[in-house]
């Protein structure tokens, strides 16, 4: 079994906690050390029981809790040979492990393969968690979905997945027409009809939950997210459960299984 728990999750913070065999590890420290500390107790766990932090990409809505989180230890941190370049400075005492792309570390009980999203930062990734046979998928912040990203990701039984925009919503947001482009754009974010179409590459029917993620308060809503993906769910016949992760409020433990 693999359970999950959504600490925080919008374009202004995002952390997640994922527990598989007694292992627990963090992916992102985008919100303060406080509120990290505070999910965490609230799920049962104190920060000394963290194995490790996994980290998306540095931008600041994914790293900023890291400097004073890792004041009191040193913490195992997991990252490309690029990103943690940044993020010595935050976290001098920092343990850094390198990650390539396609290869699988292993931490405690859990698997981690690490995988390329499309963003614009540096070397951005995705992951696949997996203990026992289980396999949770975690794509966030990336502007396309990559020829490789199905294939990673088929048959995973679990899915937080980015769903930033309504495209409409966007184009009426007042942003500039670069930031606009920025955002729709390869190297920006996931919209809710590209999220869906995402869930129909990767369909099946052992899919139990799936998480919509980082999503934009200026330029989307919890309820259009979740209509999008509710209606492409039902039109492919799945009994997947649908959550959708918020900044405010922790989305408690999910548990995924054979």
């Amino acid at each position: 079994m693999i359970r999950f728990s959504v600490l925080a999750s919008s374009s202004r913070g995002n952390a997640t906690v994922i527990s598989g065999g007694g292992t627990h590890v963090l992916v992102d420290t985008g919100i303060s050390a406080l509120r990290i500390r505070k999910g965490l107790a609230e799920c049962g766990l104190h920060d000394s029981e963290i194995s490790g932090v996994f980290f998306t990409h540095e931008h600041q809505d994914h790293v900023c809790g890291l400097g004073v989180l890792s004041k009191k230890r040193a913490l195992n941190l997991y990252c490309s040979r690029y990103l943690a370049k940044d993020l010595r400075g935050m976290a001098p005492n920092g343990v850094f492990t390198y990650l390539e792309p396609g290869q699988t570390v292993q931490v405690g009980a859990l698997s981690v393969t690490p995988f390329c999203v499309s963003h614009d930062a540096v070397d951005p990734l995705g992951y696949v968690f997996e203990c026992e046979g289980v396999r949770l998928g975690y794509v966030t912040d990336t502007g396309i979905i990559m020829r490789e990203m199905p294939a990673m990701l088929a048959g995973v039984q679990g899915l937080y997945l980015e769903s930033n925009y309504d495209q409409e919503m966007l184009d009426n947001s007042g942003r500039t027409p670069d930031l606009i482009r920025r955002i729709s754009g390869r190297w920006g974010h996931l919209s809710n009809a590209q999220a869906c179409d995402f869930v129909r590459a990767i369909a099946h029917q052992d899919l139990q939950h799936l998480v919509l993620a980082h999503i934009s308060p200026e330029c989307n809503t919890p309820a259009k997210a979740t209509a999008a993906m509710r209606a492409t769910l039902d039109e492919l016949q799945l009994p997947t459960r649908l959550h959708c992760a918020q900044m405010a409020e922790r989305l408690d433990w999910i548990e995924i299984g054979i």
